[in-house]
C-alpha cells in the first residue's frame, strides 16, 4: 500500500472519531437535561427539630394529610406569637385502642416548645381496672416507655426542653388487651401552643353500643391571654355530620359558648375559631353526628393563645 491510501485512511479514520466524540457530547448535554437526576436525601427528624410548625401541620390544613379533599375555604388565622409561658392542655375522657389489637392504633400527640423549660405530660385518670402505655420522644432521640393503671397512672414528670426549638411526640395505647379511657394533661413552655392528635377515633355514637369516648376528642385548656382558639380537623374513610362545640367550664355547670355544624363532611371548613378569655377555663368538643361506619381515624390540630 503506498503513502496516499495511508494517507486517505488516517484522514477518515480521524473523521469517523470526531463524529463519534461529537455524538457522545450531544447524548450527555441531552441526559444532563431529561435524565433522571441522582436522589436527594430527605428531610431528617432534626430537621423538624428547629421547625417553628408541628410536624403534618401544612398537610392537614390544605386536607391532604389522610388523602381527603383538599378544603377550598379561607384557612383560619394562626395566633399571634406570643411571649414564651407554660401552656396546658388536657385530653378529656380518651378511649384507647389495645395494643393486642390488630387494626387498633395509638393516640399520638405531637407538640414543639419553644425556649427552656419543664414539659410534662401524663395520664391523670384511668378508668377502673384499666392498664395504659405511654411511650415520649424529644427531636430524633429514642422512645421511652412507661405501663401502668389506676394505682400508678403513667407519666412523664421531669421533661426539660432546652430550647429555641424541641418537637416531642406522645402515643398512648392500651397495654395487651386494655382498652382503657383516659384524661391526659400536657404542659410545655410555648410561644403559641398547638397540639396536634394523631389517629384519634371518630366513630358516630348515634349508633346504639358506641361509647362516645370513641368520638372524637374533649379538650380543656386556659388561655393564657385574650386571643383565638383555631382548630382544624379530618377524618378518612366516611362523610360525617360533625359539630364542634366550645363550652365555658369555669364553673359549673357548663355554658355553650359557640357551636358550629359541619354537615356532609370529611375535614373542618373553615376551620374553627373563637375568641378566647384568659380569666376562663374552656372545653372544644368535636363530635361525629352520623351513624357510625367504617372506623375513621381522626387527626386534628388545636392552636390557643
Amino acid at each position: 500500500m503506498d503513502d496516499r491510501v495511508w494517507k486517505n485512511a488516517s484522514i477518515a479514520l480521524g473523521v469517523f472519531c470526531a463524529l463519534l466524540i461529537g455524538v457522545a457530547g450531544a447524548l450527555m448535554i441531552l441526559g444532563g437535561k431529561g435524565g433522571s437526576s441522582a436522589p436527594t436525601s430527605s428531610p431528617q427528624a432534626s430537621d423538624l427539630a428547629n421547625a417553628s410548625t408541628i410536624p403534618g401541620e401544612t398537610a392537614l390544613a390544605s386536607g391532604s394529610a389522610s388523602g381527603s379533599q383538599s378544603p377550598t375555604g379561607t384557612p383560619a388565622p394562626t395566633p399571634t406569637q406570643g411571649l414564651v409561658s407554660p401552656a396546658t392542655i388536657t385530653f378529656n375522657s380518651l378511649a384507647l385502642d389495645a395494643s393486642s389489637d390488630s387494626s387498633g392504633t395509638a393516640r399520638t400527640f405531637t407538640f414543639t416548645s419553644d425556649g427552656a423549660g419543664a414539659v410534662t405530660f401524663a395520664v391523670t385518670k384511668i378508668s377502673a381496672g384499666g392498664t395504659a402505655k405511654m411511650c415520649a420522644k424529644v427531636d430524633t432521640g429514642a422512645y421511652n416507655c412507661y405501663v401502668g393503671g389506676a394505682s400508678k397512672l403513667p407519666s412523664f414528670p421531669k421533661g426539660k426542653a432546652d430550647g429555641p426549638h424541641n418537637t416531642w411526640t406522645v402515643s398512648l395505647v392500651g397495654y395487651g388487651s386494655s382498652k382503657p379511657t383516659v384524661d391526659v394533661t400536657f404542659t410545655w413552655p410555648a410561644a403559641s401552643p398547638k397540639m396536634q392528635l394523631s389517629h384519634g377515633r371518630f366513630q358516630g355514637s348515634s349508633t346504639s353500643g358506641v361509647s362516645e369516648a370513641l368520638n372524637g376528642f374533649s379538650a380543656t385548656f386556659k388561655p393564657r391571654v385574650a386571643g383565638l382558639i383555631n382548630v382544624q380537623a379530618e377524618w378518612t374513610v366516611v362523610t360525617s355530620d360533625a359539630s364542634m362545640t366550645l363550652l365555658d367550664v369555669t364553673t359549673p355547670p357548663s355554658v355553650t359558648v359557640d357551636q358550629r355544624q359541619y354537615p356532609g363532611a370529611t375535614y373542618i371548613n373553615p376551620a374553627f375559631t373563637a375568641n378566647v378569655d384568659p380569666t376562663k377555663t374552656y372545653q372544644v368538643k368535636l363530635r361525629n353526628q352520623s351513624a357510625d361506619s367504617g372506623s375513621p381515624d381522626l387527626t386534628a390540630l388545636i392552636a390557643f393563645p
